[in-house]
């Protein structure tokens, strides 16, 4: 549905996982260490402009994480005129704290992590998701009754776990079944009964963890 001049009738909140990283491009797990795009970061970020550059942004948020603001930088430029983009700390990344910077591999070869993982544990050291999805929500009923357009621009995991519980409703451990591609937007129509109108929109591309 559109209003009479072209645009939805309805809110959207577009949801974008940052580009690319060094540490992604190595299956390493990234969280808060503040890692730029590398080269193909940048050009996905460049893509996903293009790709949304006939959007009339009323306002857009981004993690201040470098990876994730200079995305949002990239994609706002696309128009002559942009909403100042506003950092938000409630979109950092769910925290690994020791796991992080080691591969899956590493991960799957520590018998704490296993054992942990097995038996549906928490692993030591790392943000809870009851933690994160509080995050979520937090910034989600802030956003979710603007009108207009709105940009959000964050880390995969904790973008997951706000579809899955601010958006689906469902439990945050849904999200680990979850994959989001870098710079390939999630949009949501918020409202009492949130729906989910895309899913790593784009064409397909490898996306790591971060």
């Amino acid at each position: 549905m559109t209003s009479t001049n072209g645009r939805p009738a309805w809110p959207r909140i577009y949801l974008v996982r940052h580009g690319e990283t060094d540490w992604n491009a190595q299956g390493l797990l990234l969280s808060r260490t503040d890692r730029p795009l590398n080269a193909r970061g940048e050009a996905q970020a460049r893509d996903l402009a293009l790709s949304l550059a006939d959007i009339a942004w009323d306002r857009a948020f981004a993690s201040p994480l470098v990876r994730a603001r200079r995305t949002a930088e990239v994609a706002l430029a696309a128009r002559a005129q942009a909403p100042a983009l506003v950092l938000d700390e409630r979109l950092v990344e769910m925290d690994f704290g020791p796991y992080e910077g080691i591969s899956e591999a590493e991960l799957e070869a520590d018998p704490v992590a296993v054992t942990r993982r097995r038996d549906g544990a928490q692993l030591p050291g790392v943000e809870t998701e009851a933690a994160v999805e509080e995050r979520a929500w937090a910034f989600y009923a802030g956003i979710a009754e603007l009108p207009g357009m709105t940009l959000v621009v964050g880390h995969g995991r904790m973008l997951r776990i706000l579809i899955a519980t601010c958006v689906l409703r469902v439990p945050a451990a849904v999200a680990g079944s979850l994959r989001m591609r870098n710079c390939r937007p999630a949009i949501v129509e918020p409202g009492r009964a949130p729906l989910l109108l895309g899913f790593n929109l784009g064409p397909t591309q490898d996306g790591a963890q971060g």
